[in-house]
């Protein structure tokens, strides 16, 4: 059988990175090997390689030239290593993957990126530095440095007034979400305006970034979104397959103007209108974007459009706005729409108009005002070009990736002041199908980083050591660890992943053929065995530094809607006030306890690795890499350590090839390595108790003699307690010659117990303590005004006061106490707060005099002394009330759509106007609803008449009381005699007078029933469409209310075959729009003084209006 030889390929700098074994027939070249172990590396870059033969006694390399000759005898290792040549390192070809620098940078600098001429290059050479700081202590001795970050890059998304939603630029990055976070986010298309009506309404489209993620708790500042009306919201998850969002399916770029539009009359030199010159038209023109398919005009009425009338009534106004168009480069005007505003409202409004345009392009737009300049100082007319909006069909978002999205429409009026720059919400990422399930797992965040769409070369699945990820993803679950991210900033995938993997105490590493991690917690198993024996240049370093009082952390607070906080945590033991703070960054982390924990972590790693190590080792391959667990010795740590080889065993004796020391009454053993089998290339730590023999020896006795080393194995020797020391390997430097520099420190497991025990005390968010009996008692308030009565409160038992803060006080005001009483009796009190700055008081009467005192009460309870005591005689200020008018004087009469009331004032020099009010019949008087008309001047002892309605109206009705029978045509059962109209039963007939109405008008009808016992009467127009009114079946004065149709030309009254009754009076007129409506009422007069104050009313007066 041919024998076989064994091949260890290292295709990376660091040889212990992506290192394969495999075994090869005996009888093939080194070059044939190459091929084997190395199938695509290019034959150019073979001058990158180094082999060497190795075997139990020797190691010799092979020359280049002589690849194509020798062929290694079976049991020779041939050992395949990439170096670098002369500047290399930067261009040195990665045979298996391709993978990111950062990956490269510990195994080519050492422990991330120390170089020559840097203090952590200095102190791994034996230096001894004092004065460090704790962090730059962490980033030297920590196995997991503390990642940082780019403040020149750091997002202000939530800012001191709230959160802000910022427009990207060109060089942003899309956001990638991480677990989970309340997010301000990013514009997606920029806002537009739309108008409805007189109603603003604000579009907007907003990206969290990739997919896909759920939104919950949609705000606006601080205000949840289902507190506003008329809002529309649409998400979109981000995962493949979304469909667009409706709310916002178009381009629109909308330019902002706000250009007042003004068509000015020409003035002189002194600024007066030049009567009979035309205005002047100032157009005003802008152009829209490139390419557009229409385009909107938002125009502004600023200050209402109105018109008031000589009443003070407001009016409608209307403006003319003129649109034309152009092609850029055309010389052309086209018309698009004249626009002829109207309204008649105060407040500000807009109105829009939009059009699409003949073919697309970028077009020249000129807005013109034709309505000439109002000089009136009662037309409000003011316009403004708000925005001009170009309008593209296409959809706003072109990215071949799935973006979370948000759009929103909202009506601003009346709701928004300003953009709407502050939405935000509570986003998490969602876990898809056969991803980790907790997305805050710095685990599940990791995997999501290197295959996500945030990386533009995505890792397959394949290339994931998942075993290890899992098993990092469990142990992060247990440890509750955490990682809660926006990243909105440019940085590389190096940079994200090593932020990620330090909030689960781990680092990222690529080991030349998959991703995997390197976690710092304990560890059993022990990897290799570093001693003099088979290391050299062994040297020690340790960093001096002050501690800190404590640790300032910065984070958004996840038990506080994630606004900033900051959590001081104290450094172990340390007790007394906190002067001396260092900054620690925990990027990812949202939970106050987390904070506190993997603070406190990162001090105990401190005191507990202060400590770092170095050894030089030489051979092309080797056991451990970052992050192993290796056992240290030598004599520089502890005196006793020794190293030796084994030259023989016999039982449980051991015999070295160095001489070791013993002293009575201590303890001693050996460290060793047991393999299993030849294929265990690691094998097992091993401790055997030494049985203690007083002087120096070569030979040792095993307690413990089941499992003994291999002559010619490497031991260490020692105290039983320090037979070596337990450390991790931070970093592997590659050198010259196939050597390697290992760097070292503390293994301490007790970091992870302590950090385990630790208990974070209850976090409430609250920066600084609250100061006992701060509150400074404020000084007397002053009592500014006093008003009483009509002339002050327009009521006579009014009584009002205004309250001042008194001056030279920093007391914070949070109340006054009021006090008052009738002048000598006892104080009664209420109390107001401070910003009404004044309070009514009731309880008085007229003539009463009232004592007022006020205090003033601080923002902590504390009251001041009181002001002084004033003394006021509620009404004294009032002038004189008019007395009752006379009711015997006064009559009132009813008429066509009117009434009169007659009166003759008293004597009473107080009365200088009264004051008329229409109430229906039997109502309560209420006079803000029933004033009718203005207030009418008077002077005492006058004759007045008062009109309330259209006195201008006339009966159309010829001989309406019957005289005799001219212009009335009877049929059947009517006859006219003795100034009446009667009807005898036993017909249905009518009795008519040919009229001239006009159809759509209404007429009022008024008629008198007598005599009847029976049928009833019913008042009509007639010819053409008939006009019904209402059938009367009882005696009385009757009222009716009729519109006239198409063809109408005569009144009539149409008798049913029953009625046997009489009618006269009968009334018929055109309504106007002044007219009272028809019915009966009670007016009431009530006298006024010059100061508008009333006295008695006078009243009922019933009439009835026709």
């Amino acid at each position: 059988m041919t024998g076989l030889v064994q091949l260890t390929t290292a295709p990376v700098i660091d040889p212990g990175s992506a290192r394969l074994d495999m075994t090869v027939p005996a009888g093939a070249t080194i070059d044939e090997m190459i091929t084997l172990g190395l199938p695509a590396l290019a034959a150019v870059d073979r001058r990158h390689l180094r082999i060497t033969l190795v075997s139990a006694e020797s190691m010799m390399p092979v020359a280049r030239e002589y690849w194509r000759h020798v062929r290694p005898k079976p049991g020779v290792r041939v050992v395949i290593r990439v170096v670098p040549g002369k500047n290399a390192v930067r261009s040195i070809l990665m045979v298996v993957v391709s993978i990111a620098a950062f990956a490269l940078a510990p195994a080519i600098a050492g422990a991330f990126g120390f170089t020559a001429g840097t203090a952590g290059f200095g102190l791994v050479k034996g230096l001894i530095t004092a004065g460090l700081t704790a962090i730059a202590s962490l980033a030297i001795n920590a196995l997991i440095p503390p990642p940082k970050t780019n403040d020149g890059e750091k997002r202000d998304t939530f800012q001191v007034s709230g959160w802000r939603n910022r427009v990207p630029t060109d060089s942003d990055p899309v956001p990638m979400l991480f677990g989970t976070h309340r997010v301000a986010p990013v514009f997606a298309a920029t806002t537009y305006t739309e108008i409805v009506g007189d109603e603003q309404f604000v579009r907007g489209l907003f990206t969290f970034g990739y997919g896909p993620l759920s939104l919950s708790d949609i705000r606006i500042g601080e205000t949840s979104i289902d507190e506003y009306d008329e809002v529309e919201i649409e998400t979109r998850a981000g995962s493949a397959g979304d469909e667009p969002v409706t709310l916002y399916p178009r381009q629109v770029i909308e330019e902002a103007t706000g250009i007042e539009l003004v068509r000015p009359l020409p003035r002189d030199d002194a600024g007066e209108v030049i009567d009979g010159e035309p205005a002047e038209e100032k157009p005003v023109t802008r152009a829209t974007a490139l390419d557009s398919a229409s385009c909107s005009v938002i125009i502004a009425m600023p200050s209402g459009l109105f018109d008031v009338d000589d009443g003070g009534n407001v009016r409608q106004r209307t403006v003319s706005v003129r649109i034309r168009q152009r092609p850029v480069g055309s010389p052309d005007w086209q018309d698009v729409a004249t626009l002829d505003i109207t309204a008649a409202k105060r407040e500000t409004f807009f109105r829009q108009h939009s059009w699409d345009f003949p073919n697309r392009g970028k077009y020249e737009i000129e807005v013109t005002r034709m309505t000439d300049e109002q000089t009136s100082t009662r037309v409000s007319d003011r316009v403004t070009l708000a925005a001009i909006q170009s309008i593209r069909p296409e959809y706003p978002i072109n990215f071949g990736k799935p973006l979370c999205l948000l759009a929103m429409r909202i009506k601003a009026t009346y709701q928004l002041n300003g953009a709407l720059d502050s939405v935000n919400a509570l986003a998490a990422r969602i876990a898809e199908v056969g991803e980790l399930a907790n997305v805050s797992n710095p685990a599940a965040a990791f995997v999501k980083a290197l295959t996500g769409p945030c990386n533009p070369y995505p890792v397959p699945a394949a290339s994931i050591d998942m075993a290890a990820v899992t098993d990092w993803y469990d142990w992060c679950q247990s440890k509750g660890l955490k990682y809660d991210r926006l990243h909105d900033a440019a940085e590389n995938l190096g940079e994200m992943l090593l932020a990620i993997c330090a909030a689960g105490r781990a680092t990222p590493r690529h080991d030349g053929v998959r991703w995997t991690v390197v976690i710092d917690r304990p560890d059993d198993l022990v990897i290799d065995h570093i001693s003099p024996r088979n290391a050299s240049d062994f040297q020690w370093s340790r960093t001096y530094f002050g501690p800190p009082h404590a640790f300032r952390v910065k984070f958004f607070d996840a038990t506080n809607d994630y606004k900033p906080a900051e959590r001081i945590v104290p450094w172990p033991g340390h007790a007394g006030p906190i002067d001396l703070t260092e900054q620690i960054e925990m990027p990812g982390k949202t939970d106050p306890a987390e904070i506190w924990r993997e603070a406190r972590r990162r001090q105990y790693e401190l005191i507990y690795r202060p400590d770092s190590y170095r050894a030089m080792q030489s051979g092309a391959a080797r056991v451990a890499t970052r992050g192993d667990l290796v056992a240290l010795s030598s004599d520089v740590l502890t005196r006793t350590q020794v190293s030796a080889r084994v030259r023989a065993v016999q039982g449980a004796l051991v015999a070295l090839d160095e001489i070791v020391t013993m002293e009575a009454g201590k303890a001693y053993g050996i460290r060793f390595r047991h393999f299993a089998d030849a294929n265990d290339k690691v094998g097992v730590s091993l401790v055997r108790k030494v049985t203690t023999q007083e002087g120096r020896w070569q030979t040792l006795i095993l307690e413990d003699a089941s499992t003994m080393p291999l002559v010619g194995d490497l031991i260490h020797f020692g105290e039983l307690e320090t037979v070596s020391h337990l450390v991790k390997v931070k970093g592997i430097e590659p050198g010259q010659d196939f050597a390697a520099t290992i760097h070292m420190i503390e293994a301490a497991p007790v970091i992870d117990d302590l950090t385990d025990a630790e208990v974070p005390p209850a976090w409430d968010g609250r920066v600084g303590g609250e100061i006992a009996n701060y509150e400074v008692a404020p000084v007397a308030p002053r009592i500014a005004s006093v008003v009483s009565g009509l002339s002050g409160t327009e009521s006579e038992n009014g009584l009002a006061i205004l309250i001042a803060p008194g001056g030279g006080s920093a007391a914070t005001l949070s109340s006054y106490r009021i006090e008052h009483r009738l002048s000598g009796g006892a104080w009664s009190s209420f109390t107001v707060p401070v910003a009404n700055g004044g309070a009514s008081i009731g309880g008085y009467v007229k003539g009463q005099t009232v004592d007022i005192r006020v205090y003033a009460i601080g923002g902590g309870g504390t009251e001041g002394p009181a002001s002084g005591t004033v003394s006021v005689t509620i009404g004294a200020d009032d002038p004189v009330l008019p007395g009752a008018l006379n009711a015997a004087s006064i009559t009132a009469a009813g008429g066509l759509g009117f009434a009169r009331v007659s009166l003759v004032t008293t004597a009473d020099e107080a009365t200088a106007a009264l004051q008329l009010y229409r109430v229906p019949s039997g109502g309560m008087l209420d006079r803000d609803v029933h004033r009718t008309g203005a207030q009418v001047a008077v002077v005492p002892s006058s004759s007045v008449n008062l009109v309330d309605g259209d006195t201008t109206r006339v009966s159309l009705v010829n001989n309406g009381a019957f005289a005799g029978s001219d212009a009335w045509t009877p049929e059947g059962g009517w006859t006219i005699a003795g100034g009446k109209a009667a009807h005898a039963a036993g017909t249905a007939d009518l009795i008519s007078q040919a009229i001239t109405l006009t159809a759509g008008k209404y007429y009022r009808m008024a008629f008198a029933v007598s005599g009847r016992s029976a049928g009833s009467v019913t008042p009509q127009l007639t010819g053409g469409t008939p006009g019904p009114g209402t059938a009367r079946s009882a005696n009385g004065y009757h009222l009716d209310r009729i519109q006239a149709g198409s063809g109408n030309d005569a009144m009539a009254l149409a008798a049913s075959t029953a009625f046997d009754g009489s009618i006269d009076d009968v009334v018929l007129f055109e309504e106007s729009g002044a007219s009272i409506p028809q019915g009966d009422y009670d007016y009431y007069i009530e006298p006024l003084n010059s100061d508008g104050a009333a006295g008695p009313v006078s009243g009922p007066f019933p009439v009835t209006i026709v």
